[in-house]
Parts: C-alpha cells; structure tokens; sequence
C-alpha cells in the first residue's frame, strides 16, 4: 500500500496556518524537576499550571519541564495522580523544584456522562484508564488499549486479521436482539466507533459499568458506556511529538493436520479398505498453511503540534498506519487527521471548543476461506500443475470434490477489497450566566462512507468463478448522524453541603443508505469489479442490484441531583425520559432512573489501617435499542413475480408483522462496590459486586399464519440475569529513587448469566432452543447449542464419547438405559462463557530504563473445535486430517459425529503484551526535550491445552445472526484466521 500524499494537502494547509498564529507567550522562562517526597524519585507526567490562567505544562521522562510564565503570575500549581495538589508561591529565580507526597487518591477528576466529577464524589462503578496504562506495542485499534484492563470488560477477536473488529462485552452478554457492545462516546459524540479515532490520540477512557452510571444515556446505556476522551493542546510553549514503529508479525499457531510425509504413511495404516479406497498421493509435498502465510510487516507513525495562551490551546495530529495480514494479499491501511482547539472570551465566561477529524482506510480483506482449506487439501498435492486439466484453472492444482478448493489459487486469482472514508466533528460554547450557573450547546455530526468490491475471476474454481465466467460486486453504503445536545448546570456550596444540579435535552438523528450490484460472465478479468456493465448477465436479465434507505430519530430530556457533605458522604439520582421512532405508537417514550450513595468511611469512623475506604451503592434502569428501523410497523417487500395479462409482473408481500407494543428493553442492576487505599497510598483497588436484571427483551418469535400475514414478529418477553465480583488491585511494591515496580490485577469471576424467562403472555420461544447446527458435509440437522429457561447461557447440548467400538464406529453413553442412542441420550456437555478473567499488569523502571510485561487469561469456557468434528477421524481421505496429540484415534473410522469428544478446554494465559524501553538523557537546551526507544512483542507465548489455532472467547457464533448468535457463544467455526505473534521497534521524540 502506498500513501497518497495528495490526499493530505488540504490538512497541511491548515496545519501550516494554524502553526502561523501569532500567539502571545510569557516574559520570563522557568524550570525545574518535580520528585517524590519520600524517595526522590522523579515524577513523568506531572501536571503544572500557572494560577489564574490557562498555562501550564508536564512533566518528561525525568520529572523536569521548562514554562514561560506570563507577566504578573504570583502562583504555579502541581497536580499528580495519588499525590496531594500543591500550589508553590513564584518568587524571581528562574529554576524552581518541587517535591510532592503521596496525597488523597479520591481527589482525582475523573469523566461521567455530560460532566466530570472528583472520584470521591462518585457513587456508581466507573473506571477510568490513562494513556500511560495503556497496552503498548502493535495497537491498531483503540479497543486494544482497555484490553484485560477493566475488570468485567471482554474484549475478544479470535485470530490477527488486520481487517477483523473486536467483540466487547461488559459484566457479560445483557441482550438477545438488540445492541450487545457498550455505547461508545467520543468526546461527547454518542454512537462513534473505536475505529474512527487513532489510539495514538487517546488521553484517556472511562467506563461506566453499572446502570447507574450509564442511566443518563438512557435508551442505549444497557450494555455499559466507553467514555473516550482525546489529547488536548496544553498552553505554553509550542510543541512537537513524533512516535512511530515498524512490526513484524508471523503466524504464532495453527491447527495440527498431517504432513506430507504423515499422509504417506497411511496405507500401512490398520484401516478399513473403503476407506484406503479414497487415498491419493499426487506426488508433492506442500504445507498448505505455510504456503498462504507472509510475514506480516508494518509500520505506524504520528506526528502532533500543539500549544497555547492564556486564552486558548490547538492540538494537530496526523497517523498514518500500514500493516500486512499474515495471510498473503491481505492488508490495512489508514490515514487520519484531527485537530481541536479551545478558545476563551470575555474574561474567561465563554469557552469554545471543537473537534474534526477525518480517516481513509483502505483493507484489503482476502477470503478466510483459504486458512480452512489449507488445513484439509491433500498435503501431497501440488500448489500449480502443467497438467491440461488445470489450464482452464489458471494453471492452479484442482480436484472436483465438494467443498474443496486449493488456498493459494484463492487469495492470488481473486479481490475482495474496500475502503471507507469518515468524518467526524463537533463543536461546543461553555457561557457561565453566573458564578453558579453555566449553560452549554453542543453540536456534533459524523459521517461513514464505505464501499467494498469483490471480483471471483473467470479462473477461480472457488465462488463458481469458472463456471459463472467471472463474478463481481460492487456495494456503497454511507451512515449520518446528527446530534444536538443543551445543558445547564447549577453548582454552588451551603457550607458543607456540595449541591449541584446538571438539566439537559438531548437530539439525535441517525439516516442509513446504500446501494450493490452484482453480475457475472465476462470476456475478461481485466476490469475486475470496476465495469460492472461489461457483464453479459445484464443483457439475459440475470444480473442484480438493489438499494436501501432507513433512520431513526431519538429525543431525551435529562437531570442529575449530586450532593455532597463534608467530603464524606455523596448522593447522586439521575433521571432521563427518552423517546425513539424505532418503538410501536404506543411505547415510543420510556423513563431510566437511577440513584447511588457513597461513603468516606476513613472520616465518617475515624478509621486509621486505611488511607481511604470508600463504600458505594447504586441502582438503576438502562434501556436497549432494537438492531434496526420499522420492527413494530407492518411493512411489505418484494415478494417475487406472477404472470399476468401474458408477463410476468413484480409482486410485494408482507415482511413483518405490526406491533404498535413494541417497547424498550429495560435493564435494572444493583451494584455493591467498595475504593480502597492502605499503606500510605501503595496498595489501592476496589471490589464490585453486581446483579443485572435485563427484562422485556427485544427478540423475533415464531407466530401462526393466519391470524398474522408474516411468519415471525418482534415482540418483548423473557428475562436474563448476570452476576459477578469484579476486583481491581494496584500495589507499589518498590518504589525508590533508580528502581520502581508496580503490579496490577483485575480479575473477574462472572457467577451466573443465566435466561431466566424465553416467555411473556401469549409470546415464547418455547421451554428450550437447539441451535447452531454443525454445517455440511452431513451434518446441518445437529444442533451444538441448548438455550433453555433456568439454563446458563452458552450450554453445549449432545451425547457423551465413551470410546470406540471395535468396528471403529463411536460409541456414546446410554444415558436413560434404554439400549439405543437417539436424542433423549443428550446432555450438557460444556459451556462456551468463562468463569473467571483475569488481567495482570508488572512495571517496573531502573534508572532510564522501562520495562511493562502484561499477561491476559480467561478461564472456565469451552469450544467447539469444528475442524475435528468434520476432519479427524479416517473414515474418507477425501481431504487432509486433523492429527492433534490428544485426540488423533486410528481406530477411529466412523463419519462425522458431534459429541463431547470434540469441546476442549478453552481456558487460557497469554503473555500478551511485553515492552522494555529507554529515555535518552539529553543536554541542557537541546531543542529536542525527549526519546525514548523501545521494542515490544505481542502474543509472545500461550499456555492453554486448546488444540485449536487460538483459544480466545468466541463470543458470538459467526455463522448465524440475531438471538440465535448471541446464544451460541464458544464455537470455533472453520474460517478462523491465525493467531499472529508481533515484534515492535519504535521511538518517541518530543521538540
């Protein structure tokens, strides 16, 4: 991939004018070194501001910094995470050091919905996760930032693919039919992705846990809310960062399947003669999977201006990010800009600020298709072949067998790419009516463009290519989003009393469209996907196209009571009635309250073993938005055609049916949690216990035809419940001036998630669901899943192995005595949802050295290795065999059958991010104030006992949709990417 240079000009147009401002900076030039009180130790990233104005800056990698203080400043203030803020009276010297102690940790500002609040005041769970915390290395999404950081947070994406998103899931799966990832908010713009920003610009993220929290979001708050917020300029001097890196990432595991050499081996096998019958030996040796695998170069790079008055402060940034899949012809590229600024007026009363950033990327995704087929084509078959029988293939190496395609011929004959284009902006006035009183407006807008096109050449055995003479698409789609959003907020102290009031009305509006077509036979690949109307399809009336256009509008009008006493106990109540067009006539508008309570127990007791212990109890209602537009109206579709007056005329048929009762989802969730710090600040965490109620599920039911005109209908019924213990620890073990360790653990013990209900009134999906099925060859009518009212979610349903019959036939358990095996002989046989995750963080610094080691585990789930139920046992040499340590069985030679003998455990520790680095002492003066060097691995080892090619979550199953989807939790399906091991080297220099 190639960066396009032309498409930034108009960024660098604007950087360049920005950079032209003539900003007034300060008369004099001070400097210093901020360190512990306790140890000396310097203190990286400490925050100091002039008093009385908006300049200020931060500490380096060795606690020093250097500011230009305005005329007349008489004050500076020193602020850092668990120390006390200190303010230092400004005398004439020009260099001044500051030592701090370890100070009030319940002081920290942390961000909530529509506002900011010190953590003391916060009464629901919310964590909050710095950049400096951040996991390090090969990040190319933000959702990799937080991953194994939060407790109760899961983020998963089984395999490397470059092109693949992650699945999130807070305190576990709350939902059937509707939004399952928590809401994303970026500064201040509800309903962005994680994709749409760079991680590199990041500051820091919070998440808001439990209903409590998330209530003021009201109708989209169900599944939690990620609170992004974005580096700002700092005023000061103006400054410059560069980071940047290059990767290498090569395939870290694949399923075991026999070699050449192993095939060989096989007629001196034991085996039955049919079976023998089906051998071939086409005379090569090739390892399939190494024959579609690339190391995976990349590389990242950021550039960010910044700086600042007393009145205002910009930031700029530029990323551009280029990495290869470990499978060949597949890649990422991205390119994005974005610049914010501030701005103060009349005399500090209004402030404005605003955001844009825009990002292209373009991927090339390939077909996962080919890491299944490299595992099970003939392993002594060759890549090419001269033989005339493949010339109509290219020359690639086929057979015409069912569901059998060479994986080389896959990913080199055919293109399967996209591009997307995102805009993203947002603007916002502050105006302080009173000391007390400000009143806010916020306007935001985004925009997604996306087109994907595919091209199957006339060549490609694979996607009927040959025999369709060639195949392409071409699709668009594009999603907008408007949101206005007014505040006014009241705060103001009665002596101890701390009252502040925040009343708003929330706007969104949200318009989906898009267009695709598709054709097939053509003279030539030379066009690929770009003439569609070369396709002689279209002239027999066999090509097709369509479109599509939906939206929906939400409104909301919202409050938050907080009150403070004495700095010990705090009480919070929100309350937002929010109303949606996506509801039936009837239920449009619902109401999500919610209250917390805290106390400073170390003051309300007098309490001396602790430095602070804080307790905290909340409760609350989140809703859930169903998946898409029009679900409680009666609409009709395109029903096929009918002949008549001598033609045939396009027909339009019901497609749902209406239910003006369609309502919200409604979340209720308890949540018992507790902040604590001993030993003068050096051990501190929080424990959580929680009990979400998720009723009135939105879900698609099964009903008669007639009375009703279509088959299913979206109704609310049933009822799930999730609880969990989530622990958060931090422990400064050593902390002296040249050497530092700090470890860190957040593991969570997830106790039941469970459906209670699959009912409501005269709606149900039935006592219990089988879903799931295995898939062909032979095997669509076996379901692998039972979702069953009382059941846990994510049970594995099927027979138990008991070994082999002596004619290789499998032999399961006769559960109820009766002599035969049928369906009643069914029982639970795993479970696809962990027990228990854990993330364990160790950082250490000696001298200017850095060193951050992360491991991530989960533990207690299942899979479902597919692979083994079609591929393992030798009753056809059709394709190649799964040939795994613990399971491979000669003996074996029956067709293929699911029972327990194929559900593993999935259960697993990763060493997933490790990173040493080094901050160069650089010179009095220097113009560059700052390098640091490092280098980093990813996904460096794997203890687990998973045969499969990654033992991660599989949080929902990728072959079905829906409810259904959600259910079925923990199959490894047979189109998994690899799992790819990353080596990192990068720098980071400050100007």
């Amino acid at each position: 991939m190639k960066l396009k240079v032309g498409y930034c000009s108009r960024w660098l147009l604007a950087a360049v004018a920005v950079l032209l401002c003539n900003f007034a900076f300060a008369q004099r030039s001070l400097s210093g070194k901020i360190t512990d009180k306790s140890n000396g130790e310097a203190l990286i990233g400490a925050n100091i501001l002039v008093v009385g104005t908006s300049t200020g800056t931060v500490t380096d990698f060795d606690g020093s910094y250097t500011l230009e203080v305005p005329a007349g400043a008489t004050e500076l203030e020193i602020s850092y995470t668990g120390y006390t803020t200190q303010r230092v009276a400004l005398g004439s010297a020009s260099t001044l050091d500051i030592t701090l102690a370890a100070g009030q940790l319940l002081d920290e500002v942390v961000v909530t919905g529509y506002g900011t609040a010190k953590a003391r005041e916060v009464t629901s769970a919310i964590v909050s996760v710095k950049a400096k915390d951040f996991n390090g290395g090969n990040v190319t999404s933000a959702a990799q930032l937080l991953q194994g950081k939060v407790a109760g947070l899961s983020i998963a994406r089984p395999g490397g693919n470059p092109n693949e998103g992650f699945t999130i899931r807070l305190r576990g799966l709350s939902t059937l039919g509707a939004n399952s990832s928590p809401l994303i908010v970026i500064d201040g713009i509800i309903g962005g992705s994680l994709d749409n920003v760079d991680p590199n610009d990041i500051e820091n993220i919070t998440v808001l846990k439990d209903a409590s929290a998330a209530a003021i979001y009201g109708a989209r708050g169900a599944a939690g809310v990620l609170l992004v917020t974005t580096k700002k300029g700092q005023a000061g001097k103006f400054s410059v960062d560069y980071s940047g890196f290059v990767s290498s990432g090569s395939r870290m595991r694949s399923l075991p399947v026999m070699t050449a050499d192993e095939w060989r081996e096989i007629p001196s096998l034991n085996i039955p003669a049919s079976v023998k019958s089906t051998y071939a030996d086409r005379g090569a040796s090739t390892d399939w999977v190494d024959a579609i695998s690339q190391n995976a170069i990349g590389q990242t790079h950021n550039l960010s201006m910044g700086g600042g008055t007393r009145d205002g402060n910009y930031r700029v940034s530029f990323n551009y990010r280029d990495n290869d899949g470990v499978l060949i012809t597949t890649g990422r590229e991205s390119l994005n800009g974005r610049f914010s600024f501030t701005q103060r007026a009349l005399n500090d009363r209004l402030r404005l600020n605003g955001t844009l950033s825009i990002t292209n990327t373009k991927a090339n995704f390939g077909f996962n298709d080919a890491a299944r087929y490299a595992l099970l084509f003939n392993p002594t078959a060759p890549i090419r072949s001269d033989d005339a029988s493949n010339a109509r293939y290219g020359g690639y190496y086929q057979e015409l067998l069912f569901d059998y395609f060479n994986p080389v011929a896959i990913l080199e004959q055919n293109t399967n790419e996209g591009e997307l284009n995102n805009f993203l902006g947002s603007f916002q006035a502050d105006y302080d009516l009173t000391k007390n009183l400000t009143i806010s407006g916020f306007y935001s807008r985004q925009r997604d463009n996306q087109f994907t096109g595919q091209y199957i050449s006339r060549q490609s055995l694979f996607g009927q290519g040959a025999d369709r003479k060639g195949v392409a698409s071409r699709n668009y789609g594009q999603q907008s989003t408007q949101q206005a959003t007014f505040t006014a907020t009241y705060a103001k102290e009665f002596g101890k009393l701390d009252f502040r009031i925040l009343a708003g009305y929330d706007y969104t509006s949200n318009d989906f469209q898009g267009s695709g077509s598709s054709a097939f036979n053509y003279l030539t690949d030379v066009f690929t996907y770009n003439n569609l109307g070369n396709a002689l399809s279209y002239s027999l009336g066999e090509s097709s196209a369509g479109s599509y256009r939906s939206g929906y509008e939400n409104v909301a009008t919202f409050s938050r009571l907080s009150l403070g006493y004495n700095d010990t106990y705090n009480f919070t109540a929100t309350v937002r009635r929010e109303g949606s067009s996506r509801f039936g006539e009837g239920n449009k508008f619902a109401i999500f309250p919610s209250f917390g309570l805290s106390a400073d127990l170390v003051k309300a007791m007098g309490l001396d073993f602790a430095d602070a212990l804080k307790l905290r109890v909340s409760w609350g209602i989140a809703g859930n938005l169903p998946g898409s537009s029009f679900l409680s109206l009666q609409r009709f579709g395109p029903a096929g055609r009918f002949f008549y007056n001598g033609s045939f005329v396009p027909s339009y048929g019901p497609v749902s049916n209406a239910n003006p009762d369609l309502k919200w989802e409604r979340q209720a969730e308890l949540n018992i949690g507790m902040d604590f710090s001993f030993m003068n600040y050096r051990l501190n965490g929080s424990i959580d216990f929680f009990n979400r109620v998720t009723s009135d599920l939105l879900a698609e039911v099964a009903v008669p035809v007639p009375p009703n005109l279509f088959p299913t209908t979206w109704v609310n019924l049933g009822e799930m419940q999730n609880t969990g213990l989530e622990i958060a620890l931090n422990y400064n073990v050593i902390k002296k001036q040249n050497f530092t360790y700090n470890l860190g653990l957040t593991p969570t013990f997830y106790l039941s998630n469970k459906l209670v209900s699959l009912s409501k009134g005269d709606f149900s999906f039935g006592k219990e669901l089988f879903l799931a099925n295995v898939g062909s060859p032979g095997l669509n009518g076996t379901p692998m899943i039972r979702a069953a009212e009382g059941g846990n979610i994510g049970d594995f349903w099927g027979p138990i192995y008991d070994g082999v019959n002596d004619d290789g036939t499998w032999r399961f358990k006769d559960l109820n005595g009766d002599g035969t095996i049928t369906r009643d002989d069914e029982t639970k046989i795993g479970n696809g949802m962990p027990n228990m995750e854990l993330g364990w963080s160790n950082s250490l610094t000696m001298g200017r050295f850095d060193l951050n080691v992360f491991f991530r585990g989960v533990f207690g789930h299942d899979l479902i290795n597919s692979y083994r139920i079609f591929y393992e046992t030798l009753n056809t040499l059709t394709w190649n065999r799964v040939k795994t340590d613990d399971f491979y069985n000669t003996a074996l030679t029956d067709g293929a059958k699911f029972s327990s003998y194929q559900v593993e455990s999935g259960s697993f520790l990763k060493l997933d991010n490790a990173e040493v680095g080094y901050n160069f002492n650089l010179k009095p003066g220097s113009s560059i104030n700052k390098i640091r060097a490092y280098v980093a691995g990813q996904n460096l080892f794997v203890l687990t006992k998973y045969s499969g090619s990654d033992p991660e979550l599989r949080l929902a199953d990728s072959e079905q949709g829906g409810a259904n989807a959600i259910l079925s939790p923990g199959i490894d399906r047979r189109n998994t990417y690899y799992m790819v091991r990353t080596m990192t080297f990068g720098v980071k220099v400050g100007f």
